[in-house]
């Protein structure tokens, strides 16, 4: 025994000889203290966030606050007043990571809501940090790890949520520690990192910038004609791209110390198009198993000039000893733009650790299925395999294994990189599934076009392409064999949303592929690999068919057919034999999806007697790399509703498999969506995929806003395109809720119906006219939606449709059978139009008082692509899928007009607002505690605070359900009016002059009389009959509707 131990002694003294030899690296370990405040001796640093009053108090104590001095945070009346303590202030360095923690207390006599809580956040990005429960006598304890930003926040905030933001609280100790580093032996061979010197191309040469595309592709020239560095000439001019992925390329290699994490940064101005997204990038490693991660994207024009593009990446492999950044266009092949002072700088944090004290994915699932991960060659290596070896047990390549990857040139297999991969990948215990044989994206033309003497790509011939399938599919399957567990054989065949699904053969995506060989390219794909695998009996190889959207009925119905016809007729020939093993779901989601869909699909699939694999999970939450803690608790419930699903199903579940390891590098990165972060680190996501149920439980949804209201009165116009006077009767309805952007073309819809038809008409003010897109919808246009039987389901029925009308009157149908007896007709004016439209009842005879489900949406199109969506229902941009998001219309033959009912406080707001537009350019916040997020007029009310044209009551509410009367009305416009520029301003003289006009003006409130005479002056009031202000009755929908047309008018 003691010869054993002197053996491992002496072992122990050669590794710490080998140790001291080494250079050294760091991860994050133990803590020191960076801030400490126990507010002894007064306030400290702490600053006042909004109105709230900041007070050192003594004999305070509580559990963690001995002494019984505290800060106490006081007159609050949203949730961000608050105390602040600024980075600069308290010692926070970019880059460095810190545990916060704080102690607070609620007197016992305060009045604590339910639900209330206490927040950690920082700002600006208002990034959730930890919660506690306010309970009043009692202590709460605060406690959050934060990684600075410096370009996204400047200061820790302890405030509260929604619920809780009238609640009085106390800090009585903030402790921030940073966590400090051991180290740990690095590669001695890898060489120091050089420091980056800012390209500015103020030397007249290109400063190592390459093109992408090789030699003789994308031009780069430096260039006088444009400059963004100060006192400097020159800039790198970037054009004749032809694909989305050239562009200039910098390698930057020597500059990167491994698991450091790096800020980069490119000015660039764009040349042409007028717009186009740009987005600067890294790639890691080279060929099929390289990765390719966004830094930065943004659309820009031409008008904007230079714009700053900027993002962060940590490098935690550099083994490949390929690293480049490069700038391209995802949109245009053909765009082109310049270039200047690049940078490329460490942001202070280095290299990071993977929480082991984390429950493991894999084993929380170990009975019910496979865990997996989409994975490049960076992944294999460090602490990124780490955290794969902690949750997956069976990986994808995300690029390496696909066509163009192994076959660039015909008969010319490339598999090195993947052999590669796999074999590392088997060798550290995983499973490895095959991706993908057969795909019309990153697969080399030559498979399947030719060039014609015009230089045109043409189909090749029907027999040739089913060679190169074959050959493809059979070498590829022989040359892995049983290294992998099961094969994507065809990805994505079948179009988005098909009409017709039982008709699937139709339905498919006319692929070159399909164009090739025809329809059964499929069948033929899946033959060829079956009789590669009925030569080798002795492996266990799936075959499966892979898509995307796979929660849209249409789609998954397509799929359905296409499996069972297919299996079907090889069991004929082959009995007791499937010929496609399984159904793969991609499973790429956002927080729009509806699960109940995702459900329906997977039972149709299970059904078929295939097994289903979760193939490509993730979920966007957020944009522009930014996810708000409420939309990250949103992401981590439906995660969490998306595990109860699987965990059902389980039984006839092989794999889930989530589409990337973090954030940083996911091909969907700027919208956060995979479980861990950009540092590896679990977020909510994580939380609730691995315990859905306890999730759901804890992090209740909100409540969902209700539909809207409207009706529709009876009466039958003459479809021409013109404004008949019965639509006079007809109640007007605001389409102006934006799904996407903030700006863009809206419109005014109206409603009539009879024994047979609803008839729309749809008023469109646009800035410009354009239909350039062959995607219908991505034209300027007009879309209704129809629900007869109001059934509020997740998925269409035979009642329900989609009906598109553009401003050239050419017409669109979801699906295609509702077409039949529909009319229509639009009149252009300059860039605004009308549309009118004949619906059939189709299933239903409309009567009196019966409700149907209606949503009208405005597409804005620009450049050949659709910048903007108005709806006047919708927020989830579902509707041609999901008629649960429709508002509903009310059939009425009531002569009494609907319109004489009178409108609310926040109805009218939103009506006033909008129609100035004075919604645009302003960020909506909390601004009373009776105006909720949720609520249709929360933008508007906000505008109207931020603006002074609106100041609420004393308490804090603004009562937004309650009438408003006509004198409060004008009050409001002529205020609204006066922002906008238009000078309402009357001497006294002038004021009784005008209101003298009316029998009842010494009705009028001494504060509203300036007001009032303002909206008579200018036209948007003229008063009731017998010339009656009535300044204190409520204000009416119609007296509303008139207001508004009379401001957009102006």
């Amino acid at each position: 025994m003691y010869r054993n131990r002197n053996k491992v002694l002496a072992l122990l003294l050669v590794f710490a000889m080998l140790i001291s030899v080494m250079p050294i690296s760091t991860v994050m370990a133990d803590t020191k203290t960076t801030y400490h405040e126990t507010f002894a001796d007064g306030k400290g640093i702490a600053t006042q966030s909004g109105g709230a009053n900041l007070e050192k108090v003594g004999n305070k104590v509580f559990e963690g606050n001995d002494d019984g001095a505290a800060l106490y945070v006081s007159n609050r009346i949203n949730n961000w007043d608050a105390a602040d303590f600024k980075f600069e202030d308290i010692g926070l360095k970019d880059g460095k990571t810190y545990n916060i923690t704080v102690k607070g207390f609620v007197d016992s006599n305060a009045k604590v809501p339910a639900g209330a809580q206490a927040f950690l956040q920082v700002a600006d990005s208002y990034a959730w940090l930890a919660g506690a429960e306010f309970v009043a006598g009692k202590a709460f304890t605060l406690s959050g790890k934060y990684t600075v930003d410096t370009s996204k926040d400047s200061r820790v905030r302890v405030q509260s949520n929604d619920e809780g933001k009238e609640v009085p609280f106390y800090i009585g100790d903030i402790l921030i520690t940073e966590e400090a580093t051991e180290e740990v032996p690095v590669d001695p061979n890898q060489p120091k990192a050089e420091t980056f010197k800012t390209i500015t191309f103020e030397d007249n040469t290109t400063e190592g910038f390459e093109p992408r595309g090789g030699e003789g592709s994308e031009k780069l020239t430096v260039t006088k004609e444009a400059n963004h560095t100060a006192n400097g000439s020159y800039a790198l001019k970037v054009e004749n791209r032809t694909m989305t992925w050239h562009g200039p390329s910098l390698h930057v290699e020597k500059n990167v110390s491994q698991g450091s994490e790096y800020k980069v940064t490119a000015w660039v101005k764009l040349i042409s198009p007028e717009s186009t997204q740009l987005q600067l990038s890294t790639q890691v490693g080279n060929g099929g198993s390289a990765s390719y991660v966004s830094l930065a994207a943004k659309t820009i024009s031409t008008a904007d000039g230079w714009v700053k593009f900027e993002g962060t990446y940590r490098y935690n492999n550099v083994s490949s000893g390929y690293i480049t950044i490069y700038v391209e266009s995802a949109s245009s092949a053909n765009a082109s733009f310049y270039i200047d002072d690049i940078s490329f700088e460490q942001t202070g944090s280095g290299p990071i650790k993977i929480q082991d004290d984390l429950k493991s994915i894999k084993d929380v699932y170990k009975k019910d299925f496979l865990i997996g991960n989409a994975i490049a060659a960076e992944d294999m290596e460090g602490v990124r395999l780490d955290l794969l070896k902690k949750h997956f047990n069976v990986m994808t390549a995300g690029n390496a294994m696909k066509p163009d990857a192994l076959q660039p040139s015909k008969g010319n297999f490339t598999f090195e990189d993947a052999d590669k991969l796999v074999d590392k990948v088997l060798a550290e215990g995983f499973k490895m599934h095959g991706h993908t044989l057969v795909w019309h994206q990153q697969s080399p033309a030559w498979l399947n076009t030719k060039v014609d003497a015009s230089g045109n790509a043409i189909p090749l011939s029907r027999e040739e392409a089913l060679t190169n399938l074959r050959t493809h599919i059979k070498t590829v399957v022989e040359h892995y064999g049983n290294k992998v567990i099961s094969w994507d054989v065809v990805n994505e065949g079948m179009n988005d949303n098909p009409t017709n699904p039982a008709d699937w053969k139709a339905s498919l995506r006319q692929s070159p592929w399909y164009q090739a060989i025809g329809p059964d390219y499929i069948e033929e794909a899946f033959l060829a690999a079956r009789e590669v695998l009925d030569a080798h009996p002795d492996w266990d190889v799936k075959l499966y068919y892979n898509d995307y959207n796979d929660d849209n009925q249409s789609k998954s119905k397509a799929i359905y057919y296409m499996v069972k016809e297919l299996n079907e007729k090889y069991a004929k020939t082959h009995p007791g034999k499937l010929l496609i093993d399984g159904v793969g779901m991609q499973a790429h989601y956002s927080l729009s999806t509806n699960p109940t869909n995702v459900e329906l699909s997977l039972e149709r699939f299970i059904s078929l007697g295939v097994e289903v694999s979760i193939t490509e999970l993730d979920v966007q939450a957020g944009s522009d790399f930014k996810l708000t803690d409420e939309i990250a608790e949103a992401q981590g419930y439906l995660y969490a509703q998306l595990f109860d699903i699987y965990k059902k199903h389980a039984a006839n579940i092989s794999r889930v498999t989530i589409w990337g390891l973090d954030d940083g590098t996911s091909w969907r990165s700027s919208t956060n969506p995979l479980p861990f972060d950009k540092n590896l680190q679990a977020k909510l996501a994580f939380f609730g995929l691995i315990d859905p149920a306890k999730y759901m439980d804890e992090h209740k949804p909100q409540t969902p806003k209700d539909a809207k209201h409207t009706t529709a009165k009876y009466g039958t116009p003459v479809i021409d395109g013109t404004i008949d006077s019965v639509w006079s009767k007809a109640h007007a309805i605001p389409v102006n809720t934006y799904q996407m952007a903030w700006q863009g073309a809206t419109g005014t819809a109206k409603a009539l119906w009879d024994d047979k038809n609803l008839y729309v008409l749809v008023q469109v003010s646009d800035s410009e006219l354009d239909k350039k897109s062959a995607n219908a919808y991505e034209q300027d246009s007009v879309e209704v939606f129809f629900d007869e039987n109001n059934g509020k389901t997740s998925f269409y029925q035979d009642d329900d449709g989609q009906y598109r009308v553009n401003f050239d009157n050419e017409t669109s149908f979801n699906p295609a059978s509702i077409a039949e007896g529909f009319e229509s007709a639009t009149k252009v004016s300059g860039t605004s139009y009308i549309v009118e439209m004949k619906i059939p009842f189709k299933t239903l005879t409309p009567s009196d008082n019966m409700k149907v489900g209606f949503d009208v949406q405005v597409n804005d199109g620009k450049d050949g692509s659709r910048k903007s969506v108005a709806t006047w229902n919708d927020t989830k941009g579902t509707g041609y899928q999901d008629t649960s998001v429709y508002g509903v219309l009310t059939l009425t033959k009531s002569d009494s007009n609907s319109t004489s009912e009178y409108i609310t406080r926040g109805q009218f707001i939103d009506s006033i607002i909008k129609a100035l537009g004075l919604n645009k350019n302003v960020q909506a916040k909390d601004s009373f505690k009776d105006v909720k997020k949720d609520s249709s007029y929360y933008a508007s009310v906000s505008a109207a605070y931020q603006k002074g044209i609106i100041s609420g009551y004393k308490n804090g509410e603004f009562k937004p359900q309650a009438k408003i009367t006509r004198q409060e009305a004008m009050t409001i416009i002529a205020k609204a009016i006066k922002v906008t520029g238009k000078n309402v301003n009357y001497s006294t003289a002038e004021i009784n002059k005008i209101l003298k006009e009316f029998k009842d003006s010494n009705k009028v409130a001494n504060w509203a009389k300036a007001s009032v005479a303002a909206c008579i002056k200018e036209g948007i009031i003229s008063g009731k009959s017998g010339k009656m202000i009535a300044p204190q009755e409520n204000i009416t929908v119609s007296q509303t509707e008139s207001i508004v047309k009379k401001l957009s008018a102006k």
